[in-house]
């Protein structure tokens, strides 16, 4: 049977803060981690900010990388290994009151969550007296989108899986709708129909926020310029990834950098 821990279990820093209906938390993981199975006895969302961990839950499998947003019921088993890099990540538990709108268990890509995350964490390394209302106004949010977030029933198709692989692995180079159809054996309409159904999203769309999120990842973890970051990761430019950094994380490229490390 698996072991009771607290969410923290295995972080090498935690910065914790209870606000009315939540525990929030910003826990940074060391590289290379283990953690055997094991539940919490609170219900918890979970975002990726940085790094990432391949996850094991009784719903099924699956690798987590910066806006992976988390839901688990409490009690849920499940195991963790993490990346070489190690993760930052953002939880926030509600109290039973709240518990009951946590929504179906299970895991998605949600650049909208990782913006509100990396808002948690920005008031939990810089507080001040409004800080509480701030944060219990965020965790509102992100309850809500845990609430319609989940796995699917039945889960994805192979060929909607295999869709979803290529563009999270491909994202730095142009992408057809034809070409990732025919690769997935697969029509065009039929693949843009599945993927908007299981998604929520086009693909065209999905591609965009997986650069804004490598891009993120990017700006945590390293001091390269965020030009050459919009390049790398698939943008024709400096204010091309600007414009869609805003508009989905809500923040600037480099007072994101300077805020996710405290400056």
């Amino acid at each position: 049977m698996a072991s009771s821990e607290p969410i923290s279990l295995g972080a090498r820093r935690t910065e914790h803060r209870e606000v009315p209906g939540f525990a929030v938390r910003r826990l940074d993981f060391p590289p290379d981690l283990y953690l055997p199975p094991h539940q919490h006895l609170e219900p918890t969302i979970a975002v990726v900010l940085r790094g990432g961990f391949e996850g094991r839950w009784a719903w099924g499998d699956g690798h987590c990388v910066p806006g992976s947003l988390i839901v688990e019921p409490a009690g849920a088993q499940h195991a963790n290994r993490f990346t070489s890099a190690g993760a930052v990540v953002v939880t926030v538990q509600p109290n039973p009151a709240l518990a009951g709108t946590l929504g179906s268990p299970g895991r998605s890509l949600r650049p909208e969550a990782l913006a509100l995350a990396w808002r948690v964490a920005s008031e939990l390394r810089v507080a001040d007296d409004l800080t509480p209302i701030a944060l219990e106004g965020v965790s509102l949010e992100l309850l809500a989108i845990a609430g319609r977030a989940g796995t699917p029933p039945g889960g994805a198709a192979a060929w909607l899986e295999r869709a979803t692989e290529i563009v999270e692995e491909r994202y730095a180079r142009p992408l057809a709708l034809h070409a990732l159809a025919a690769e997935v054996g697969v029509h065009p309409t039929h693949l843009a129909r599945g993927f908007r159904a299981y998604h929520g999203r086009s693909v065209g769309a999905y591609l965009r926020e997986v650069r804004v999120r490598r891009a993120a990842s990017q700006l945590a973890a390293g001091d390269d310029p965020i030009a050459e970051i919009a390049l790398a990761v698939g943008f024709a430019d400096q204010s091309h990834l600007h414009r869609w950094f805003v508009r989905l994380i809500g923040e600037t490229p480099g007072r994101y950098r300077r805020l996710l490390r405290g400056r």
